[in-house]
Formats: structure tokens, sequence, C-alpha cells
């Protein structure tokens, strides 16, 4: 997890109440973080590390570890809200950043109370932010300017890194982009994010001064804040938009908690225009009904709005089973009503639930899915069969290309993948197969294999989107593979388990001989299909065995009838 670094006295002054160092330790384990080390450094004062959860990014500064505590502890309940003043603060995006760095976003914070140690601190949660929720500035980076050296609008824009001309911040002399990154300390350690682009990004204002380059380094002249400033823009570039929105409203968060007065500034980019940050709270439907259910205890709708509160979340309506509440934007961790419940048990306190027996007693057994399955299992190992293991994730070449068929709309896709070889989650296991078989093809033959496990399809009745399929696939490779093997083979398999109610019928599919494919029907419905590999599927995965096989939806087959299974 995440470590914070802060002494105990600022954190009690943020907080407004003076803590000790033991019921601090009980309080962060109650709110479940953790102490990690407190080292005396005066008399009654201590340098702490604090363990923050890694879904609250929000508390990875002094300032947002003290917000959440005073909530915590009462001494202010509910959601904070923001007063974001109009502007006429405006950034001008260029189409030239659209393949490097493409987002940006910024806030204008006036008349901030910033001391030295203010200061300090403000910059070890940038880096904080930047080496954690930001993953190494890759998908979002920070920068502060000081607001009386801007001639507004600004401009983000790229340029030929032999262009970009500044003092970068610590430096005396002015450097070039190629020099920032090969000279500069702070420019070696993040040349990787610009390596191979042809452009840098760039941050200028009207006059053209260079403000920084994102997201590497500030100017010394132009993006350098002092104790004096007391006005100040904050800036966030990335390649990931939610995360610069996040991003910006957590830092946005922090400078109203600094006194600031906050100001937006419109976005506009080549197509289309935002106004930056995103402070409005997010909505989400809460039945109480659910929150009986995970917790196991009846909490009154006034005791969970309460305890909300001590989370710094809220409710804004309530009808009869369901409660509407509001998170604030800064928050990371709202996902789904679970995490809502999450944050009701966190301010319950989970030592407050009372164990309680099962008030029924029962022993633990065997699923009937899981028997036939295990029986399916031995059946084919008693075949000669030899059980695999193949992996989830896999690409769509592989899974359709190689099998000569179109990829079809319900594919569960692996968003962002980098890996040309992994980016969607199989669909069906006979390419899987196939992949084994061709991975092992100077072995003796025949091979004859199987896998039962499951694969992934888009279903939105389901959270996520998405939903597994339990499959059984049978693949056999000889000189004598036949269609009339692999049929007999699946009768059986079905026979076995009391499924007789099925038709055999002439099908077309792209993977195998036509004439040689066929489809098993249940009252009307396909549950799988058999035949004859054709041969250019099987060059395709570089073998020359006839190939039979079949693949079989267990699912669709269990909600049939069948007879019970007896495993000795």
């Amino acid at each position: 997890m995440p470590v914070i670094d802060v002494r105990l006295s600022r954190l009690n002054k943020l907080i407004g109440r003076d803590l000790s160092l033991e019921e601090l330790d009980n309080i962060l384990f109650t709110f479940g973080m953790e102490l990690d080390s407190a080292k005396q450094v005066e008399s009654n004062d201590y340098q702490l590390k604090i363990e923050i959860t890694p879904d609250r990014p929000d508390m990875l500064s002094i300032w947002g570890l003290a917000r959440a505590l005073r909530k915590y502890l009462s001494l202010e309940l509910g959601i904070d809200r923001y007063e974001i003043r109009e502007s006429n603060y405006m950034i001008f995006v260029d189409t030239s950043v659209a393949k490097i760095r493409p987002y940006i976003a910024a806030t204008v914070a006036k008349n901030v109370k910033l001391t030295e140690e203010d200061l300090e601190d403000l910059i070890y949660a940038q880096e904080k932010l930047h080496e954690t929720f930001c993953r190494g500035r890759k998908k979002a980076s920070i920068g502060f300017y000081p607001f009386r050296k801007l001639d507004w609008p600004l401009h983000y824009k790229a340029d030929y890194p032999d262009n970009i001309r500044f003092k970068p911040l610590g430096a005396n002399t002015v450097m070039n982009g190629i020099e920032i990154l090969r000279e500069h300390p702070t420019g070696q350690q993040y040349a990787h994010l610009l390596k191979d682009a042809e452009k840098f990004p760039v941050f200028v204002d009207n006059s053209n001064h260079v403000l920084s380059l994102p997201p590497i380094i500030n100017s010394e002249d132009y993006g350098k804040l002092t104790v004096d400033d007391r006005d100040i823009l904050l800036e966030v570039t990335g390649t990931h938009k939610p995360t610069v929105e996040l991003v910006v409203n957590i830092v946005t968060a922090i400078l109203s908690d600094m006194g600031g007065e906050l100001y937006n500034v419109k976005i506009n980019y080549p197509s289309a225009s935002e106004v930056s940050p995103y402070m409005r709270p997010k909505r989400w439907g809460l039945k109480t009904s659910y929150v009986k259910k995970v917790l196991g205890v009846e909490i009154p709708k006034e005791k969970i709005r309460t305890l909300l509160n001590r989370m710094g979340l809220d409710v804004i309506s309530q009808k009869e089973n369901e409660l509407e509440v509001i998170v604030p934007a800064y928050r990371a961790d709202i996902w789904h009503q679970i995490d809502i419940v999450d944050d009701i048990a966190r301010a319950y306190g989970f030592d407050n639930f009372e164990p309680e027996l099962t008030p029924v007693f029962t022993t633990g057994g065997v699923l009937e899915r899981s028997q036939i399955i295990d029986y399916l299992r031995e059946i084919l190992i008693g075949l000669g069969f030899t059980e695999v293991f193949t992996f989830a994730l896999t690409n769509k070449d592989d899974q359709f290309a190689k099998m000569g068929l179109d990829t079809p709309d319900s594919v569960v896709e692996i968003k962002g993948a980098k890996e040309e070889k992994i980016n969607i989650v199989r669909k069906w296991l006979l390419p899987e197969l196939l992949k084994t078989l061709a991975y092992n093809k100077d072995r003796k033959y025949p091979i004859k294999i199987f896998e039962i496990s499951d694969v992934v399809e888009l279903y939105n009745g389901s959270d996520t989107g998405a939903i597994n399929r339990t499959k059984i696939a049978v693949l056999s490779a000889h000189k004598e593979a036949s269609f009339t093997e692999i049929r007999s083979i699946s009768e059986y398999l079905l026979r076995s388990i009391g499924i007789t109610n099925f038709e055999i019928r002439r099908i077309t599919h792209g993977s195998f001989i036509e004439g040689r494919v066929a489809g098993i029907f249940i009252n009307e419905r396909n549950i799988g299909v058999l035949g004859e590999l054709h041969p250019a599927v099987i060059s395709n995965w570089g073998l020359i065995i006839p190939i039979s096989a079949l693949e079989l939806n267990l699912d669709e087959i269990m909600k049939w009838s069948y007879k019970p299974v007896e495993v000795a």
C-alpha cells in the first residue's frame, strides 16, 4: 500500500484535535489504514509513516488525510461543497498533442495561504500522486504555476524538441527539449515517457513563454512557486482522461483546504470545449435491503445517513427502500453499491458487528453440477483423452481468423492491451486446444486432449457486463480421425449424464469441412458443434494431421433433464 510521511503535530493541527499516538493508531486501524511507524523527533512529536488504502488517492496528502479523519471523528460531517467561481480563463489545445498526451485540465486558486511547510507538503502530495495513482506520470502529471506571471489565454500544443527552449526547474541555463531529457536529472528520470516522440508537448502562455514540458518538468522562470505566491494555477495533463479529471479534482480539493478561492478554466479542444475542474458530486442509488443483506444488520435510514456523513458522503433523498447518495468528485473508489456499503461498515465499526451462528445446521457437499463435470472428466480420461488447461486470455487471430471465422460482436476485449497476443478473453475452447496441439506437434500421434473450463461473453444482465459460460471441448488428432469418431464420443458423453432428447443436424461452420460438421440441438436450441476440422484451419496452426473435434455448452446442457450421477 502507498505510504505517506506526516508529522503528528501538523496532522493534529489540520484535524483540529490533539490526538495521542495511541489514539491515532486505533483510529487509523478502524478506518482501514495502518500506522506503519512512528519516529520520535521531539519530546511530544513524531514523524509518522501511514499506510493509505490504495483505492483512496484523495488521502495521499496531509490535507486529504486530515479531511477524512475530521469527518470520521464527527468533527465535521457530510459532503464538502466546493464553490467554483466563473472566470474568463482559457486554455487552447492544439491538434498536435492528440497522439502524444491529448488531455488537459486546470483550476485557478486565489488567496491561498502558502507557508514554507505548506509548499513542501503540496510538492510532496504532487509527487505521491505521480508515483502511485498517476502511474509514474504516464497517465497524468501535475503542474503548479504562479498566476501573477501568466499571460492569458494559455496554449497546450506540441513542437519539435529543438524549438522548445526554456530554463527548467533547478537549472541556470536555457536548454532545449532533447538537452533536458539527456542532461537534467528529472528529464533523465522521465525521458521514457517521450521516447520515440517526434514532437514534445509544451505548455505556453499567450506571450509564448514556456511554462512547462509536460510531463517532465516546469520552467524555472514561469513554473516555480514560492511562499510569496497567493494565486496559483493548477494544471494536469495526461493520456487517460478519467485519471486527468480525477487528479485535478483531488488537487483542487487540497487547494480549497488551503483556503484558496476556486475559479474554473475553460478547456478549448479543437472540436469541443469543457469547463474544468469537475467537482459536481456523483449520485448513486442505494437499497437499504442491500445494506442489510451485505452487513447482516438492520440499520435505520437516519443512522445510515449519519454513518455516510462520517465518510464524507451524504443522502439527498430517500424512498421506502432506496436512498439517493451523493459522493464527492475526488473519490476514486466508488464503483458499485458495495463500495458505499463498505463505507457504512467502516463508520459503523467492524468490531461492533455481533457474530452469529448459522440458524440452520448444514454440512458441506459437492454440487450436482460439479459431480456431472467430474463424471464427464472421468469418462474422457477412460476413453484415452488427456486433460489440458489453457489460458483464458488470448487474441482475436487465434480465436477467429485461424479458425476461418469472422470476429463476433460479443467478444470481451482487453482495453488498451499492449500485447497483440493477449487482447481478448477466450469465447470458445477449441482454438486453445489447437494451440496446445501446435506447441506439441512433435509428439507421437494419436493425440487426444480435452478441456472443461469457462469462457466469457458479453451479457447486459450482469453487473460487470459479462458472464462466464462453462464449456467442454474435445480434440482427436490422428490419421484416422473422422466425423463418425467424434459423433460417437459426443453421443456417449450426453447419454452418460442422462441427456437423450438431443438431435444431431447438418450445419455450416467455417472451422469444419462442409458436409462433415453437425450441430447438437436440445429442444431446438443449439448446444454444441462437432465434426472434422477444415484443412485450411489445420494448416493455419502449422499442423498436417486430420483432426476431429467437438465443443459443447455445459451451461445449456444442464438446463435440461438428466439423471443424477453416482460417482464412486
